[in-house]
């Protein structure tokens, strides 16, 4: 049973967090990146042995919250970074566990009275949270149309295709571009932390009628 992961209410990486993590790791931009793509291949497999169908998701978002207290003041620095984000990890892990199965519990409840008819406030909030996705995507494609052409490449071949195929497809990718795999991860990553926050903005200027 897959769930979705949170974030903190209206903290969202950007480009300037995923920096000041990653000077966090090391002052040296390449040594930084090193240790990035080092840490994140022992995060992906301690999800994995926990059994996550989503590990390299919940990766990212040990990331993202890491990045998110380096911007509140705390301070990773250390011969060996990997024992703080495996403590965020398994927080992480925690909160994807229990919204799983609360997602199971979800799903078991309305099988029983899926032959029942559907209460009219139920219905309401089903349009309302649809149009919500609705006016999400809108500006997901508005955002999509101001990245410059070789970013917009990037991350849509970054992303395209099954989870089976992607690791040959990153790395094709890494090599038609003349970078190493773990600098293709590092651009994906700072490219998707500028759409979220773009996203963001575009929601918060624009608000739900």
């Amino acid at each position: 049973m897959r769930a979705r992961i949170s974030q903190k209410k209206g903290w969202v990486i950007t480009r300037e967090a995923f920096d000041r993590m990653l000077a966090e790791l090391h002052p040296d931009s390449e040594l930084a990146g090193e240790q990035y793509e080092k840490i994140r291949r022992k995060l992906v497999k301690l999800f994995e042995w926990r059994g996550c169908p989503d590990a390299e998701e919940c990766a990212d978002e040990t990331f993202n919250r890491v990045a998110q207290k380096i911007c509140e003041g705390a301070s990773i620095w250390t011969d060996n970074p990997y024992p703080y984000f495996h403590g965020v990890a398994l927080n992480v892990w925690r909160e994807y566990r229990r919204r799983a199965e609360q997602t199971a519990k979800s799903l078991e409840g309305a099988a029983l009275i899926q032959d029942f008819l559907v209460d009219p406030k139920d219905l309401l909030s089903r349009e309302t949270q649809q149009r919500e996705r609705e006016r999400q995507l809108e500006c997901l494609n508005r955002c999509l149309q101001k990245l410059p052409p070789e970013s917009l490449y990037l991350i849509t071949r970054y992303h395209h295709g099954d989870e089976a195929s992607d690791k040959a497809r990153r790395k094709e990718l890494a090599q038609s571009l003349g970078i190493p795999l773990n600098a293709l991860r590092i651009r994906a990553y700072r490219i998707r932390a500028a759409i979220v926050e773009c996203v963001k903005n575009c929601l918060e200027r624009e608000p739900s009628g």
